[in-house]
């Protein structure tokens, strides 16, 4: 079952907007989409960040080389 549909508004000056507009048009989409986008790859980069730090941190600062990594994936 898909989840509601909710809305929010969100304001931005003219020039912000303008900026949105023209940028969301050199990319094919609706200014809408332009912004859904947007903050969907922001929300996706953070919790992408918190999975490293998390990662990082349960390694106790254990790491392992770029020659090892390639070693055991057979490259």
């Amino acid at each position: 079952m898909a989840a509601a549909t909710k809305f929010t508004t969100i304001r931005f000056n003219e020039d912000v907007l303008n900026l949105i507009c023209k940028q969301a048009a050199l990319d094919g989409q609706t200014p809408t989409e332009f912004i859904r986008n947007t903050v969907l790859e922001k929300l996706e980069d953070s919790l992408d960040y918190q999975d490293a730090f998390k990662i990082i941190h349960e390694s106790h600062g254990k790491t392992i080389s770029r020659e090892d990594v390639k070693k055991q994936l057979g490259l």
